[in-house]
């Protein structure tokens, strides 16, 4: 039986065919206008609502921009990272030496492509190490794309794979946490045969696809692939838009 974490957001619960799968990834794939990227940090924070601990590995922006993004949602990082509930790995500030003193931010001192995925993994022990067994963990990847650019495809697939390795490893098994990723991805910053390998390596996918023509912006939600049985493939349509009209000239 395939055990599953619910997000505590019911429609997404329904639509991935009971939650997100135990141990598993969930990826978030969207398009240069769409705003599923809100969804993943709306089902970390719903999570994080129920008990989760939060760890998000930052790739892509300073931390002051991701702050940005989590309070379109309601996320208060620093309020939740001094509660206990929340850390982050800060690999874009380490990478470029940005200083950050804060207890709940992790960094990476004297980043090299060599040496720095070595270091990541102790920093998930650590982290690991604070946190109380039997707890849900959930991670979001905050972004793919921002790993491929920032840090090259060769170090990227090595931090995927270290990473996911290392859930697997005894010692985090025996901690017997409840681990789940949601990693976001803007599909069209990427090269396809990324996107379809991100595809191949994760458990459940929700991708929107975003359209613009006279009667404004919609997007078609897809629910294309989930591991638990029960699943059956979904599909959506929202509006985003509304017609307004405007004299600049």
């Amino acid at each position: 039986m395939v055990g599953v974490v619910k997000t505590g957001i019911e429609d997404i619960d329904s639509a991935l065919g009971g939650g997100i799968v135990d141990m598993g990834n969930l990826l978030i794939a969207y398009d240069r206008r769409s705003l599923g990227w809100i969804l993943g940090l709306k089902i970390f924070k719903s999570m994080i609502d129920q008990g989760a601990i939060g760890v998000i590995l930052n790739t892509t922006l300073p931390i002051s921009k991701l702050q940005l993004r989590t309070s379109c949602v309601g996320l208060d990082l620093e309020k939740e990272a001094k509660a206990g509930k929340l850390y982050i790995i800060d690999l874009f500030g380490s990478k470029y030496a940005i200083p950050d003193n804060r207890p709940y931010v992790v960094q990476i001192k004297n980043w090299s492509d060599d040496t720095g995925i070595p270091k990541l993994l102790k920093i998930y022990s650590a982290i690991a190490s604070k946190i109380p067994k039997n707890s849900t963990i959930v991670g979001l990847a905050s972004t793919l794309e921002g790993l491929y650019h920032e840090f090259g495809k060769q170090t990227m697939d090595n931090l995927i794979r270290a990473s996911l390795a290392s859930f697997e490893k005894a010692a985090i098994r025996e901690n017997k946490f409840n681990i789940v990723t949601v990693a976001l991805l803007n599909r069209d910053a990427v090269p396809d045969y990324v996107t379809a390998w991100f595809y191949s390596l994760s458990d459940q996918i929700i991708e929107f696809i975003s359209n613009t023509d006279n009667s404004g912006l919609e997007e078609t939600i897809l629910v294309p692939k989930s591991l638990v049985p029960e699943f059956k493939p979904r599909h959506y349509t929202i509006k985003l838009s509304e017609e307004h009209r405007i004299q600049i000239f």
